[in-house]
């Protein structure tokens, strides 16, 4: 038996098939999924935020904002940062209108005659990381300015003193007065690594026609090597045994392939647990095995026929874990949602969720819970592959 699972594993190594969808297909869509990000982030460094401001008579009264943000329109003498805003005037709010609906400026501020700012934004653009800059600037200057306020209302004696005057500017200025951000994952959560998570899924479900191909070789009337097999030395239930431990090894050098590519290349950390990966791989490789011995067993289905549903299965069942862009994600997550039974039944989208509950949470449980539930699909196509196995068996004879 051993020296069969040998012939196997050769056999299959020794496919283009195999090693072209199997082994190299994988990395090379990591490869096109770094590019293209590697991209989006290079246009995402640091620059100058486009602000618009309405010169109008609330402008020149608020002393303090125009003050506070004029000053982000400049840098130190020979710094080599650049400044954070860039401010462009217009006559009144029809023109500031205008300008942010042009794409002129990414907002536009208008102080009212009761000193209330108002933020201007294009709703085509509404929501983006610049809006949320100038935003929260805005934000920190109008809280110090209320606590002043307050302070001066309840305690006017403690402003006339310069050293309060002065400790005050200081805690509102410093790191006291700003808010502090918890993750409760142990990453930021990143879509890049919800994309290579889906590849893996895709993977396992691609390499199901390892197994299929493996026990169509094994089963009689299946192929002409299969009724050759049929009458050798070795009996049917060592060969189908061999070609299914072949399979998983095949399967498993795959998965691994492309994690330590991902880990390597990737920059994917695994959240610091990659010696976690082998199980979540395992378990991935069954869940392969076993789609491919169901598909491979199913009665009066030619050999071509299968390679095809094998390929359907793939697309559809990647689809919902998130792999083909974000109107992906977005019928995942709503899939999520609305059919959350349908996500636990997708092996591809459990094959994703292992990974992700192994880099972003603390706690195993829903790692554990993912590969559990893979092993539970493993074990139901394996049962519906036995019994078609078993039912084609007592026809022959």
């Amino acid at each position: 038996m051993l020296t069969q699972i040998c012939y196997n594993v050769r056999m299959t190594v020794r496919s283009t098939g195999v090693i072209i969808w199997c082994f190299a297909f994988p990395l090379i869509m990591a490869t096109i999924f770094m590019t293209m990000f590697a991209g989006m982030q290079s246009n995402q460094g640091a620059h100058t935020i486009a602000l618009g401001v309405v010169e109008d008579t609330g402008w020149q009264r608020a002393d303090g904002m125009r003050t506070m943000l004029e000053s982000l329109t400049r840098t130190d003498a020979g710094a080599n940062e650049i400044p954070l805003l860039a401010l462009t005037g217009y006559e009144d709010r029809a023109a500031a209108e205008t300008g942010v609906l042009a794409g002129e400026v990414d907002a536009a501020l208008v102080v009212d005659a009761d000193g209330k700012a108002r933020l201007l934004v294009s709703p085509s653009d509404a929501g983006s990381t610049d809006q949320a800059i100038v935003q929260t600037v805005l934000d920190r200057y109008l809280q110090g300015e209320e606590l002043a306020g307050i302070l001066a209302a309840q305690n006017p004696e403690a402003l006339a003193d310069p050293a309060a005057r002065a400790a005050l500017a200081q805690n509102l200025s410093g790191d006291d007065a700003s808010t502090a951000e918890l993750s409760v994952l142990r990453e930021p959560p990143s879509e890049l690594s919800r994309f290579y998570y889906a590849l893996l899924g895709y993977s396992c479900i691609m390499c199901s026609t390892i197994a299929q191909t493996l026990i169509d070789r094994t089963r009689i009337a299946a192929t002409p090597e299969g009724s050759r097999r049929q009458v050798g030395a070795l009996s049917p239930a060592r060969q189908l045994a061999a070609a299914l431990v072949a399979s998983w090894l095949v399967v498993m050098a795959s998965m691994m392939l492309a994690v330590a590519y991902y880990y390597v290349v990737g920059g994917i950390s695994f959240g610091g647990r990659l010696w976690l990966t082998p199980v979540a791989c395992g378990a991935c490789a069954l869940v392969s095995c076993a789609l491919g011995a169901f598909l491979g067993s199913l009665p009066g289905v030619r050999p071509d026929a299968k390679d095809a549903l094998i390929t359907i299965a793939t697309l559809a069942l990647s689809l919902p874990a998130g792999l083909f862009g974000t109107p992906a994600l977005d019928v995942a997550n709503w899939l999520s949602q609305h059919a959350p039974l349908v996500q636990l039944l997708n092996p591809a989208v459990q094959t994703t969720e292992a990974m992700l509950s192994l880099t972003f949470y603390d706690s195993l449980a829903p790692f554990a819970s993912a590969c559990g539930t893979l092993l539970f699909i493993a074990a139901i196509l394996g049962a519906g592959a036995l019994l078609f196995m078993r039912r084609q068996r007592y026809a022959c004879a």
